[in-house]
C-alpha cells in the first residue's frame, strides 16, 4: 500500500521560519495571464460570485496556477476549499500541490489543514471531515453521496454527514469549489452536486448562494456550440483564459509528443465476461489479467529489448509497470545490459523471508532513488503507478506504457510526466511509447491522440476508433465468406458505413461504488438501409420528454433494455438493422448522449467510402495474371492515402478479400444469367470421402505438410488449388495440414507436397501468423518453436522449403545452442530469407523467447 496521503496539519510559521532560504517557484508567462484572469473573474466582499473555467493543456501546470492562486488570494482570507475530481487518481497530485506550496501563503495565516477523501484505502473517510479543515479534496462521488444522504440514524432522524456539516459551517466563512476535468460537470450527477435546484436536493450553489466557482479542463467542449448545454449553466463566466497548446509547444514550455505504437505480439482472447467489462461497463482490465501480463517473461523481454535497440534515441526514459515483480525483472535484465536503472514501487505486505518481503520499498527508498534519478544518476526509472502523483522530473524524454488502459485520466496522467519542455529542463519532442496486444474484439482503449489537433494525419481528424469498428466488420465477413469456401457473398453496400455518430458520455464505475467517473467516446455505426431509421429516431428522442434518470452516469442494463426494446420494435427491423449485434447498444448510445449533453451526437459521413469498394478493385484485377495482379493490390496495399493496412492489417488478408469479390463477381454476373432458362445446376464435390480422408494423411505421414505437427486432432484437408478457383475435390489435390496452417493458408493456392519455390521473387516475411500452439512450456518445448519458425519460412517461400531446423544439439554447449541453422530443399535462394534474418532473430529471441540465441545460418541441404 502506499503511504497514506489523507491529512496534514501545517504550522505556517514554523514553515516560514524554515524556509529562510527557500525561493518561491517562478510561474510562466501563460500562469501570469491565468493569475490576472481569476483575480478579475472572482471578486470578494460582496461582489456577485465568480464561476468560470481555465483551460491549460496537459503538462502546462494548470493543478500548480490554480493552487499557487487559491494560495495568495482565497486561503489568507480564511475561505474554505473544496477539490472536486472525478478520479482518486487526481486527488494526491493536488494534496501534493497544496501541501508544497504552503510556504506561499502569506501572514497572517497561521495553519493549514488539508484533509483528502474518498474510498481509496490511502484517503481519509468522509466521517473524518472537520469543521476546521480548510481544503477538502476529495472525488465527486463521495461528495454527491455525502451531500444528501438517504440514511436516518437510530432517532429516525435523517443523518447528517461530516461533509454536510463542514458545508453548512461555510455559510460563515464562504466556500471556493475547483471542479478538476471539468469537462465532465454537466454529467447527471457532477451537474446536481454543483447547481440542484431540486428542493430537497440542492446543489451547493444553492446551498451557499455566494459560492464561487472554479473549472479546470485540458480538453475544452466550448467550440461545438451544440455541446455546451449545461456547461455554460454551470460555469456563467465561461473560459476565463484558456493557453493555447501550439503556442506553449513554441515557446519551449511543452514538448511535442511522439507518439510510438509497438505491438508485443501477445494474442489475447476477449470472451462475453472480459467484453461486459470493457466495453459496456467502462471498467479497465481485471487484476487476474494484470498480472497475467506483469508476469509475461516474453512480453517483458520483448520491452527491455524495445528500450535497450533505441535507448540513444529515448534518453531518460520512465517505464510504467504494474506490479512490483515486473518492476524487479525488468530492473535486473536491464541492469544486466550496462543500463543505470531502478524502480520504485509501493510497500508490500508479505511473509517475512519471502521474495516479496526481501524486496520492499520504503517511501525513503523511493525518496532517494527519485532523487537519483532527477540529478542524473539514473537513465532509467520504472515503477508502479506512483509518478502519476505529481512528481516533478522535468528532464524525462520517454516514457513506457506498458499496456493499454480504458482510463483516458490514467492515461493523460502518465503521459504527463514527459511533456516538460526545453524551458524547463525537458526537451524539444517527447516519445510516448505505447505498448499494444492483439485483442481478440475490438475494445476502445484510452487514445493519447484523442483531442491532439497537432500535426494530426490526414485521415485521422475524424478520429481513430470508427476505422478500428469497420476493419473488425470487415474482417468478420472475410471470415464467415472464408469458413463456407466461398457460398457466403460479401456486399460491400451492406458491410461498409456510409458514416457515424461521435458520442461522448460519462460514466461511473460500477465496481467501486461509481467513485470513478471517466468520460467516453463511441461511435454509432450508419449503413445506407439505416441512416433514414436513425435520422428519425434521433428526431423523436428529441422531441420526447427523455426521463432525467438517462442523464445519470451509471445505469442499470435491465432498465435500460426494457426502455430500448419498444423504440427498436417501432422504428427498426431487428432481423436487418441490427448490425454486429449492436442495434440496442447504439439507441443506448445515441439517447445518453443526448441527455448528458443536451445536444445530438455529431454524424460524420465516410467521405472516402467509395475508394473502399472492392468491387472496384476486384473488376481492377480480375482478367489480371496472378503475379500482376499481387503486384497491383501490393501497391495499392501500400497507398499512404489509404487506408487498406487499417482495415485488413496485412496484405494477404486483403488480397483474400479480393479473391471473395473476384469469385462474387464470377459467380454473379448478370451477363451469363438468363431468366428465362433456370441455370442447369451440376453438383460438385465438396469434400472427400472418409476412407479418402485416410488416404491422404498416410499418404503425407500423419503430419502437417507445413509445419510439422503430427497431432490427428489438429490434422486437416485442404484443397491444394481451393474449390473457389475451380479446384477439383480428389486426393490428388489434397494435402494434410494442421488447423492453424489450414486457416492461414486460406483460398490461396500453395502446394507443400513441393520442396521448390514456383516464385519469381520473394513475398514480404509475415512474422505474424498464428501461433495459438504456443503455450507457457514455450521455452522447454523446441518442438513448437521449431514448428512455429518452418511454418513462416515455408508460407515465405509459398512451399515446402524447410528441410530441417537445428537448434539446441547436446544442451547448452552444443554446436546449435547459440547458433541455429534452416536447411533448406535445393532450388530455394537462402539469400531470400537471409534479408530478413535481424527480425528472424529478433523473433525468435523476444517473441519465442531464446534470448541466448546469437546468430542464425541458412544454407541448402543436398535433398531434393
Amino acid at each position: 500500500m502506499h503511504e497514506p496521503i489523507n491529512y496534514k496539519s501545517i504550522n505556517l510559521d514554523q514553515l516560514r521560519d524554515q524556509s529562510a532560504n527557500y525561493h518561491s517557484k517562478i510561474p510562466f508567462q501563460h500562469q501570469i495571464e491565468a493569475f490576472e484572469a481569476l483575480s478579475k473573474t472572482f471578486k470578494f466582499g460582496g461582489e456577485k460570485p465568480g464561476s468560470g473555467i481555465l483551460v491549460l493543456p496537459t503538462g502546462a501546470g494548470k493543478t500548480f496556477t490554480a493552487t499557487r492562486w487559491l494560495s495568495d488570494h482565497v486561503i489568507p482570507k480564511n475561505i474554505k476549499i473544496l477539490w472536486l475530481a472525478p478520479s482518486f487518481y487526481l486527488l494526491d497530485q493536488a494534496f501534493a500541490t497544496f501541501y508544497n506550496s504552503a510556504r506561499d501563503i502569506p501572514e497572517p495565516k497561521k495553519t493549514l489543514n488539508i484533509r483528502c477523501v474518498s474510498s481509496n484505502p490511502s484517503h481519509a473517510k468522509a466521517s473524518s471531515i472537520q469543521l476546521t479543515d480548510d481544503i477538502v479534496i476529495m472525488t465527486i462521488q463521495t461528495a454527491i453521496n455525502n451531500l444528501h444522504p438517504d440514511a436516518i440514524d437510530k432517532f429516525g432522524n435523517k443523518f447528517e454527514t461530516a461533509f454536510r456539516n463542514f458545508i453548512e459551517s461555510c455559510r460563515e466563512t464562504g466556500l471556493f469549489v475547483v471542479v478538476d476535468e471539468a469537462h465532465h460537470s454537466p454529467a447527471y450527477g457532477c451537474r446536481n452536486l454543483l447547481i440542484g435546484e431540486n428542493d430537497s436536493a440542492l446543489g451547493l450553489r444553492g446551498l451557499l448562494p455566494e459560492l464561487h466557482l472554479l473549472g479546470l479542463t485540458a480538453t475544452p467542449t466550448y467550440n461545438d456550440k451544440a455541446r455546451r448545454g449545461w456547461l455554460w449553466k454551470i460555469f456563467e463566466n465561461e473560459i476565463i483564459y484558456e493557453a493555447q497548446k501550439e503556442s506553449l509547444i513554441s515557446q519551449g514550455v511543452l514538448a511535442r509528443p511522439n507518439y510510438i505504437e509497438v505491438a508485443t505480439g501477445k494474442e489475447l482472447e476477449v470472451d462475453d465476461k472480459l467484453y461486459d467489462r470493457l466495453v459496456k461497463q467502462h471498467q479497465d482490465l481485471p487484476e487476474s489479467i494484470i498480472e497475467k501480463l506483469a508476469s509475461d517473461k516474453q512480453r517483458n523481454n520483448f520491452i527491455i529489448h524495445t528500450y535497450v535497440s533505441n535507448k540513444d534515441a529515448y534518453g531518460k526514459t520512465i517505464i510504467f509497470a504494474d506490479r512490483w515483480f515486473q518492476c524487479v525483472y525488468i530492473k535486473d535484465k536491464l541492469l544486466e545490459k550496462g543500463i543505470k536503472v531502478d524502480a520504485i514501487y509501493s510497500q508490500i505486505d508479505a511473509d517475512p523471508g519471502s521474495a516479496e518481503a526481501r524486496n520492499k520499498r520504503t517511501q525513503t527508498d523511493n525518496q532517494r532513488i527519485l532523487n537519483e534519478f532527477k540529478n542524473g544518476k539514473l537513465d532509467v526509472l520504472i515503477n508502479v503507478r506512483m509518478l502519476t502523483e505529481g512528481a516533478d522530473v522535468p528532464s524525462v524524454q520517454t516514457v513506457f506504457i506498458t499496456r493499454q488502459t480504458t482510463s483516458s485520466i490514467l492515461m493523460t496522467q502518465m503521459i504527463g510526466r514527459a511533456l516538460r519542455g526545453e524551458r524547463v529542463g525537458g526537451s524539444a519532442e517527447a516519445n510516448v511509447v505505447l505498448f499494444f496486444d492483439d485483442w481478440k474484439r475490438l475494445v476502445d482503449w484510452a487514445n493519447p491522440k484523442d483531442g491532439d489537433t497537432i500535426d494530426k494525419p490526414k485521415l485521422s481528424v475524424k478520429g481513430y476508433h470508427p476505422f478500428e469498428y469497420i476493419s473488425i466488420r470487415l474482417v468478420e465477413e472475410l471470415s464467415k465468406s472464408i469458413e463456407s469456401g466461398g457460398d457466403y457473398q460479401i456486399v460491400f453496400s451492406k458491410i461498409c458505413p456510409i458514416g457515424w455518430y461521435k458520442t461522448e458520455i460519462v460514466y461511473a464505475d460500477a465496481d467501486n461504488k461509481h467513485e470513478s467517473m471517466e468520460s467516453f467516446t463511441e461511435f454509432v455505426m450508419v449503413y445506407e438501409h439505416t441512416k433514414s431509421k436513425f435520422d428519425s429516431f434521433i428526431l423523436f428522442i428529441r422531441s420526447t420528454n427523455l426521463l432525467d434518470e438517462w442523464s445519470k452516469e451509471y445505469l442499470d442494463d435491465k432498465w435500460m433494455q426494457s426502455q430500448v426494446q419498444q423504440w427498436i420494435s417501432d422504428g427498426f427491423e431487428r432481423k436487418t438493422d441490427n448490425i454486429g449485434e449492436k442495434l440496442d447498444s447504439d439507441l443506448i448510445k445515441i439517447v445518453r448522449h443526448i441527455a448528458q449533453n443536451q445536444s445530438v451526437p455529431i454524424y460524420h459521413p465516410f467521405e472516402e467510402r467509395e475508394l473502399y469498394d472492392l468491387d472496384k478493385i476486384a473488376y481492377k484485377v480480375i482478367d489480371l495474371p496472378s503475379r500482376l495482379k499481387h503486384e497491383y493490390l501490393g501497391k495499392e496495399f501500400s497507398l499512404p492515402d489509404r487506408l487498406w493496412k487499417v482495415f485488413y492489417r496485412s496484405l494477404i488478408r486483403f488480397e483474400t478479400a479480393v479473391d471473395a469479390a473476384i469469385i462474387n463477381i464470377i459467380h454473379h454476373n448478370p451477363k451469363l444469367e438468363d431468366e428465362t432458362t433456370p441455370p442447369v445446376i451440376i453438383p460438385l464435390k465438396r469434400e472427400l470421402t472418409e476412407p479418402e480422408k485416410e488416404e491422404v494423411k498416410a499418404r503425407d505421414g500423419y503430419a502437417c505438410l507445413c509445419c510439422g505437427v503430427n497431432s490427428k486432432g489438429k490434422l486437416q484437408i485442404d484443397h491444394i488449388k481451393p474449390f473457389s478457383m475451380g479446384g477439383e475435390t480428389s486426393v490428388e489435390n489434397s494435402q494434410t495440414l494442421c488447423r492453424t496452417c489450414n486457416k492461414h493458408k486460406g483460398i490461396n493456392e500453395i502446394d507443400f507436397r513441393v520442396n521448390r519455390t514456383q516464385l519469381r521473387e520473394p513475398k514480404m516475411l509475415n512474422l505474424l501468423l498464428p501461433r495459438q500452439e504456443l503455450g507457457i512450456s514455450i521455452e522447454k518445448d523446441v518442438v513448437i518453436s521449431t514448428n512455429s519458425i518452418k511454418r513462416i519460412v515455408n508460407f515465405f517461400y509459398h512451399c515446402k522449403a524447410v528441410y530441417n531446423i537445428n537448434c539446441h544439439g547436446q544442451g547448452r554447449y552444443g554446436k546449435y545452442y547459440s547458433t541455429w541453422e534452416i536447411s533448406l530443399y535445393a532450388g530455394n535462394n537462402p539469400e531470400w530469407l537471409l534479408q530478413h534474418k535481424p527480425e528472424l532473430l529478433n523473433f525468435i529471441q523476444y517473441q519465442i523467447g531464446y534470448t541466448y540465441i546469437e546468430d542464425i545460418k541458412v544454407n541448402v541441404s543436398n535433398k531434393n
